[in-house]
């Protein structure tokens, strides 16, 4: 069957004054949103960071996010940024070209929007074993997200010959940091060990880490976590965990006035639908002010099996919803479903 557009927020950094957040299980705290990630929202507080899923905010907070994500602005150019991790390595970076590290030039590509710290070292066998990896992983993802992320690569070599090899060896693609070069911002973020792997948000928050607490996870968690994320990102697809922010997002973006409702997540499964007719089906679908399914009618009518069958489907649909004076409101939505053949 056909799938329907997907509605879908562009989530994506920025930062904002502390607020009230409180939890669906009464929890409340006063924190900033630096981050908006997936189905997470990265908060700080006076505690600390934390991360939480953002289903698990009350109405209350998603309006807060809601208006956090209206307030984002386009990411800076890298070498005008004024963010936290930008400021920090400065010019300061170097790499590969024509077998020697020379002075890395940001250019005009805009800052990126995650930064993975790379802890290793030539003398390190885990290190080198996880290396061609991490560089496999590197170019898959910048094929389909070059300016999103970068990896920066801190090193632990005994000397600047040792390090020079290592980048080399590899070879390495991303900028290094000069051997003894001091950056405390970045340097903070060092495990007990290597390789280390941290994942960083350019206002240099966490995301992922390769140590939790004193155990050690190893570089590879950080780094399928990373590219799931980063995945899921890109390829731009609505999630049951953001349905209740892309609502609050819905309702904010219409201010005082209307908006029509709105597919959110709505698919049929052809597998369990396998006794549709091929003949285009009308769709009359009635959505309460949260935007899920109250009810639904079909023209022309099925027979009992496909009927079943397609209100069980129509029970997982999510819709963003009417909105009437500000307001969402319940509503009806009409649209065909139709067979590919």
């Amino acid at each position: 069957m056909r799938i329907l557009a997907l509605i879908l927020l562009s989530l994506s950094p920025a930062i904002a004054a502390a607020v009230t957040f409180r939890t669906q299980l009464g929890q409340s705290f006063d924190a900033e949103v630096t981050g908006v990630y997936g189905d997470i929202v990265h908060l700080k507080s006076k505690r600390g960071t934390t991360t939480l899923d953002i289903d698990s905010l009350d109405d209350a907070s998603l309006a807060h996010l809601a208006t956090f994500l209206a307030k984002q602005t386009p990411p800076k150019p890298w070498a005008t940024s004024d963010s936290r991790l930008a400021k920090a390595l400065g010019k300061r970076l170097q790499v590969l070209r024509d077998g020697k590290l020379v002075p890395f030039d940001r250019g005009s590509r805009p800052e990126p929007e995650f930064y993975l710290i790379y802890f290793s070292a030539h003398w390190c066998g885990p290190c080198r074993r996880f290396s061609p990896e991490l560089l496999k992983t590197y170019h898959t993802l910048k094929a389909v997200a070059p300016d999103r992320f970068e990896i920066i690569f801190v090193s632990d070599d005994r000397d600047s010959a040792e390090q020079l090899t290592y980048v080399r060896e590899l070879p390495m693609p991303w900028p290094v940091v000069p051997l003894g070069a001091s950056i405390p911002a970045v340097e903070q973020w060092s495990g007990n060990g290597i390789p280390c792997l941290v994942v960083l948000t350019r206002e240099n928050n966490l995301l992922f880490h390769s140590y939790a607490g004193a155990e050690y996870l190893g570089p590879d968690n950080p780094l399928r976590k990373f590219e799931a994320l980063l995945n899921h990102l890109v390829e731009n697809r609505p999630s049951r965990g953001r349905h209740r922010l892309a609502v609050a997002a819905h309702v904010l973006g219409a201010s005082a006035g209307q908006r029509a409702p709105l597919p959110y997540l709505v698919s049929i499964d052809p597998r369990r639908n396998r006794t549709l007719p091929d003949t285009p089906i009308q769709a009359r679908v009635r959505i309460n002010e949260k935007g899920r399914v109250l009810s639904a009618e079909f023209t022309p009518a099925l027979e009992l099996v496909a009927e079943n069958q397609l209100q069980a489907e129509t029970e997982e649909w999510l819709f963003l919803p009417a909105v009437k004076d500000g307001r969402p409101i319940d509503s009806v939505v009409e649209f065909p479903i139709q067979r590919n053949k």
